[in-house]
């Protein structure tokens, strides 16, 4: 099962930012995609990329289309989202699949992630940080369509 995780970058200077850099590391059944130790750097706004991809697999993954492509904001770093025949979901980076899951698991695994990094990480910005608010707001659309998309797929 794929797993995301989301992190602030180590070399973040205190006090947190909603533009703080960060990286996303992502295992799948099949290899790895990560934002770490390239070049160059591909650190990205983390609170900021967290939303643009929760916003929109919220769009792709209920729709038609055939891939949806993410970029991280302040960074090179994407992952390209691919519908099968089937219904799958395959998510490649830099060309090559490295997992392939249900609409479902993909959507649920990109929650937990972001739940688990969000939970002790906001409280520590700014109630009027606008990355704070972004991700708050993202995370709570994304929750109700992860709930949404589970009960869809059980049928």
């Amino acid at each position: 099962m794929i797993r995301f995780e989301f992190s602030v970058d180590e070399n973040e200077a205190p006090p947190p930012s909603g533009f703080d850099l960060g990286h996303m590391d992502v295992r799948g059944d099949r290899g790895e995609a990560s934002s770490r130790d390239r070049t160059p750097d591909q650190a990205m706004m983390i609170y900021l990329s967290l939303p643009l991809l929760m916003d929109g697999l919220r769009r792709f993954l209920p729709g038609r289309d055939r891939s949806f492509t993410t970029s991280a904001v302040d960074s090179s770093f994407s992952l390209t989202f691919r519908r099968g025949r089937d219904g799958s979901i395959e998510t490649l980076h830099d060309g090559t699949v490295f997992d392939r899951s249900s609409a479902a698991d993909l959507a649920s695994a990109v929650h937990t992630g972001a739940e688990r990094f969000a939970r002790p990480r906001l409280p520590l910005l700014p109630e009027d940080d606008a990355g704070r608010e972004d991700l708050e707001n993202s995370l709570a659309a994304f929750g109700t369509f992860v709930t949404q998309l589970a009960s869809t797929e059980r049928r």
